[in-house]
């Protein structure tokens, strides 16, 4: 790193000071954003050279802070001359070595920043000279307040701006030579054949006889050999699966191990027939008549809740043109 610029800061944090410092103002327009740019740095000159006005000290007060804090450290450091202006130091288990002439440590902190460090400190404590003649010129009240003696003159706002009858027009079009391009720039995979289509450049190969990557099924290194991978587990469908819609009475399952026996099934059966000849004759043989199994009641379509057997889940029987049983195959009767 340079050490002709005397400063220690390698980020770009100045920009990003400014660019919070006209937060407000980069959201207008481009006259209206420099406009305020100039009325605010008008006013920070003016501050900055008020508040260094009122101190006394050498140095700049940030400087003298960094500079209190190396003579805190300076008197850990152990000082011994070669010469009146060379001297080597010791810092702990560190030894570094001073040139008060040519303002150089081997620690380079001088160097860079422009500010004495704690070795060269104490070097300057042994010939008892004082630390802030040792600083930089940059960080000096004097050059401070010559910074910022410059002013930025006030401006007259929009409505004292003297009338111009200048017709202002748009910069004239400048049309190059040579027919204009129509075709847009395609992209370099697109395929040539397939407009706005990309071509399978960077996709890598899966082979399919071997599941192995970088080469396909033709070019498989195994295409001879007798060895075969296990069938692919079939996928699951995505969603639902589909109701079983309408069954006949006899395919309806029954689970015997849920209702207690193959006994005790075909009573079941028999009952739930007798209810439906029971609808059957109440409905004069026309129509429809249903009947729900739901929690141990036998719902017919009048509504009126009749006894019946336990079951899991709901069963909807139906009297059509056909006998017919309309329910799920995981009902019980």
């Amino acid at each position: 790193m340079s050490t002709s610029c005397k400063a220690d800061v390698i980020t770009s944090n100045l920009a990003e000071t400014f660019n919070g410092y006209i937060i407000h103002a980069r959201n207008k327009h481009l006259v209206d954003m420099m406009e305020d740019i100039r009325a605010q740095l008008m006013q920070r000159l003016v501050v900055k050279r008020k508040e260094m006005q009122q101190h006394t000290s050498l140095l700049c007060p940030r400087i003298q802070e960094r500079l209190e804090k190396e003579k805190h450290e300076a008197a850990k450091c152990r000082v011994f001359p070669s010469s009146d202006t060379l001297f080597e130091v010791g810092y702990y288990l560190d030894t570094l070595t001073v040139d008060l002439d040519a303002r150089k440590c081997t620690c380079r902190k001088w160097d860079l920043n422009g500010i004495p460090c704690c070795h060269a400190i104490a070097c300057i404590f042994f010939c008892h000279g004082n630390a802030e003649d040792y600083v930089h010129e940059s960080y000096t009240r004097e050059m401070y307040l010559k910074t910022y003696s410059g002013t930025i003159p006030p401006l007259e706002g929009e409505r004292h701006w003297p009338t111009v009858n200048m017709p202002i027009d748009p910069p004239p079009i400048k049309v190059g030579p040579g027919r204009p391009r129509k075709n847009r720039v395609k992209d370099p995979h697109e395929n040539p054949k397939k407009q706005g289509k990309l071509t399978r450049h960077g996709i890598e190969m899966t082979c399919s006889s071997c599941q192995r990557k970088g080469h396909n099924k033709r070019s498989c290194p195994n295409k001879g050999s007798t060895s075969t991978l296990p069938p692919p587990q079939p996928k699951r469908k995505r969603g639902r699966p589909k109701s079983t819609g309408e069954a006949s009475i006899s395919t309806v399952h029954m689970h015997e191990s849920q209702v207690g026996g193959e006994e005790e099934g075909q009573m079941l059966g028999a009952f739930k027939l007798l209810q439906v000849e029971k609808e059957e004759e109440e409905a004069g043989g026309k129509g429809e008549a249903e009947v729900v199994y739901h929690r141990g009641l036998v719902m017919p379509m009048s509504g009126q809740p009749v006894a019946g057997p336990p079951s899991e889940g709901n069963i909807n029987v139906s009297q059509g043109g056909s006998n017919q049983i309309i329910g799920s195959q995981n009902s019980t009767f």
